[in-house]
């Protein structure tokens, strides 16, 4: 039987629970919640504060899982705890990395406290130009701070210099990605710029900046407010009950089904017309991985109002995978849509008008061209950039043409 992990749960810093293995089931994981938790503390939309434990065969709870490290991140850890954790299962990962997740929610070892996370000057950061690999640093130090999942390398840090209102502030402020050029090429610049085509589109998106030598992207944080708090945050792979590996599980029309269940009535139209949008501009640019991971929804706590989460994490993927398709279906197909099918997710599955439809997609089209417009721009001053940059033009040219041009 595996070694005993028992984690204090906290929502907005208030104990919620205890998450621990079940005493009879070593593949089972109880999650029950404090005698003096009150509903608003939580922990997840699917699951009301009651009496009874919650369990969960084979893993933590979905939403427990959702921040897990995977791919680069998750090798670094694993390394260096594998000799101290032998049974190295996600509780002794959540106990970890719990200290900084996105989100509301932190864990610590039962009867301890959550940690501060240090300190990160990310002007050094966004200027170096040295011949060492900054990243890897930032990987050594911040790889157990970092409860955020997702493939592509990146880490959790703390900064109090960048646009923050505050200078007391001891959890994670930014996010700071990486990639590996020899399979991605260019991918903090690719994301740079779909990210510029969302802002410029009018999707809520979060401030992003590249770094001199485009090998790091930082992006502030979206679930965080001015005065410092941490919102509840929950992707639509923890809402619909399923692991991270069933991230491409189903089709966007699931997903505005979902909008519909868990976002509050009084933000469900500006939701439903802001996921239609981003779905508009992820075929614009030939993101073939808006997944149900990239899509989520925030709060102040479980009782209050529920809002669609800001765009993240867009990149165009046909640069690296020219036949990729869709991550999820549409209209019963993963191929990239024309026009009507979008129309159709629009108008059946958001519930939007027509005119509504065709003013997001007038929307898309005018965002996607200025980013086109800055690329171009980038490219003049940064001749180095010229191959990557037109490759990401040639799959913007191509998504608009398909998807967003009327017929």
């Amino acid at each position: 039987m595996a070694a005993r992990t028992a984690l204090d749960v906290f929502a907005s810093g208030q104990q919620a629970g205890a998450l621990d293995r079940s005493d009879l089931e070593a593949d089972t994981f109880l999650f029950t919640y404090a005698t003096a938790c009150g509903a608003q503390d939580a922990v997840s939309l699917t699951m009301p504060v009651i009496r009874d434990p919650y369990d969960s065969m084979g893993t933590v709870h979905p939403i427990f899982e959702m921040n897990l490290p995977e791919g680069v991140l998750l090798e670094k850890l694993r390394a260096r705890f594998a000799k101290t954790v032998p049974d190295f299962d996600d509780l002794a990962l959540l106990a970890i990395v719990g200290r900084s997740q996105i989100g509301r929610l932190r864990y610590a070892l039962a009867g301890q406290a959550p940690e501060d996370v240090p300190e990160q000057n990310l002007a050094e950061v966004l200027a170096y130009r040295g011949a060492g690999d900054l990243f890897a640093d930032l990987l050594e130090r911040y790889a157990t701070y970092s409860g955020i999942s997702g493939l592509q390398p990146k880490v959790l840090v703390r900064t109090n210099e960048m646009d923050l209102p505050r200078a007391t502030d001891r959890g994670a402020t930014h996010i700071v990605k990486s990639f590996d050029p020899r399979e991605y090429p260019e991918l903090a610049a690719n994301e740079y710029f779909c990210l510029r085509a969302a802002r410029h589109t009018g999707l809520p998106a979060p401030h992003v900046r590249l770094s001199d030598n485009r090998r790091v992207l930082v992006v502030a944080r979206f679930d965080r407010r001015d005065d410092g708090k941490y919102l509840g945050c929950e992707d639509f792979c923890a809402l619909s009950g399923l692991r991270a590996h069933g991230r491409y599980h189903g089709g966007y029309e699931d997903i505005a089904t979902r909008i519909s269940q868990f976002v509050s009535g009084s933000h469900e139209r500006t939701a439903l017309t802001q996921f239609f949008t981003t779905v508009a501009l992820s075929c614009a640019v030939e993101n073939g991985d808006a997944h149900l991971k990239n899509f989520a929804v925030l709060y102040d706590d479980a009782e209050s109002t529920v809002s669609l989460a800001p765009v993240y994490d867009i990149v165009a993927t046909t640069p690296y995978i020219p036949r990729d398709v869709l991550a999820l279906t549409l209209g019963d197909s993963k191929a990239f849509p024309d026009r009507a099918r979008l129309m159709t997710l629009g108008r059946r599955a958001c519930g939007l008008s027509k005119a509504s439809v065709d003013a997001a997609l007038a929307a898309v089209q005018m965002g996607v061209e200025r980013a086109v417009a800055e690329i171009r721009d980038y490219i003049g001053t940064n001749p180095d950039f010229a191959t990557a940059g037109n490759s990401l033009i040639a799959a913007f040219r191509r998504g608009l043409a398909r998807s967003i041009a009327p017929t």
